[in-house]
């Protein structure tokens, strides 16, 4: 009995001197481990750089523009029905009043006649509702009447004068819808893109063309954003200069192109312009009064809300939060504090780095 217990207390030993040493060598393991995941995150990673330069937002000269119509009006009739007739054709030049389109005028024509009989029948009933009331006046001076009686005449006087002048409202409308089956041009200009046809059944306000008045003639270009339009440019046709002038520029940068519309005024031209057609722009624009940097595409970062660069300090790699006022398909517009120009960003895997990660320098 006591051998055996001997036994059982030799083996419970032995158990426990397997665990400790089980437990010793795992926790050996990890600090290996541990040491060895150290020695990779501490070593430095190899990153290519390049160098900040500064951008000019002079623009130069061959900025290319469009020939654009200041007013550019939707024609289009202001009732539906079915088109009768077309005078004309995309690209014809119209003059003001000129028919351009003629609706079926047949149901305007029968809902005028009916306006006009309302007419004579709410006239006629205004007549005997006047005639009434001066009989009821003079019964009432005699007292043959009560005064509810005539004032219901009165009434009835007042509720006829109200049917007549309702009719005649129909009436001029009835008349303006079938004066509105002929469309005409309300200014000069040219006709670009006529689509309505004859058999057409078109709705109120249904385009049918665009009216560009040729009058005033505008020359649309797209400025990078961080360059403000400058109010006087040229354009330049053949070896023609023609004088513009800065008239609008859109409030918002374009959301894909990051580009500013501005639109310049003709100051004078002969007939060498024609809509759409392109002219080749030069103007002079001042520096910005925030300095624009250049960088490669790839040196942007933008995880997160900003969009970043990362520079070198201390052979750790730091963020920067920076503003995009441009791209090309290899460069990038930049604006930020404490730039300047020589510093050197980060130029590739700017995706792969995080703050304070060491890093080694090889210059592109």
């Amino acid at each position: 009995m006591l051998c055996v217990r001997s036994r059982s207390l030799i083996a419970g030993v032995l158990f426990f001197m397997r665990l400790a040493l089980f437990l010793t060598l795992l926790t050996l393991y990890g600090c290996q481990e541990s040491s060895h995941l150290d020695t990779v995150l501490n070593r430095p990673h190899p990153v290519y750089t390049a160098v900040v330069s500064e951008h000019s937002t002079t623009v130069p000269q061959g900025i290319t523009g469009t020939v654009e119509a200041r007013t550019e009006v939707a024609i289009a009739f202001q009732v539906g029905g079915r088109i009768l007739k077309r005078y004309v054709d995309s690209g014809q030049i119209v003059a003001t009043g000129e028919p351009l389109f003629l609706l079926d005028a047949r149901e305007f024509e029968q809902s005028l006649e009916a306006a006009k009989a309302q007419l004579t029948a709410a006239e006629a009933e205004l007549i005997h509702a006047e005639s009434n009331l001066a009989r009821d006046s003079r019964l009432i001076e005699q007292n043959s009447i009560s005064q509810s009686i005539f004032e219901a005449s009165l009434l009835s006087k007042h509720a006829a004068q109200a049917r007549k002048e309702a009719a005649q409202a129909r009436l001029r409308q009835a008349e303006i819808a079938l004066q509105h089956t002929s469309l005409t041009a309300t200014r000069p200009g040219i006709l670009v893109n006529v689509t309505g046809m004859p058999g057409q059944v078109v709705k109120t306000g249904q385009p049918l063309g665009i009216l560009a008045d040729t009058r005033e003639l505008e020359i649309e270009v797209f400025l990078p954003r961080s360059v403000f339009p400058p109010t006087e440019a040229l354009a330049h046709i053949d070896d023609a200069r023609i004088p513009l002038k800065l008239r609008e520029t859109a409030g918002a940068a374009n959301e894909y192109s990051r580009t500013w519309r501005s639109r310049y005024q003709i100051e004078s031209s002969g007939n060498e312009l024609q809509l759409g057609m392109l002219v080749r722009v030069s103007m002079m624009v001042p520096d910005s009064p925030t300095q624009v940097y250049s960088v490669p595409l790839a040196a942007l970062d933008e995880r997160g809300s900003n969009t970043q660069i990362w520079q070198i300090v201390d052979q750790q790699a730091q963020p920067q939060t920076v503003a995009v006022v441009g791209v090309t398909p290899i460069s990038a517009q930049i604006q930020g504090q404490d730039l300047k120009t020589g510093d050197r960003v980060i130029a590739l895997g700017t995706h792969l780095l995080v703050p304070g990660i060491p890093v080694k320098e090889y210059a592109q």
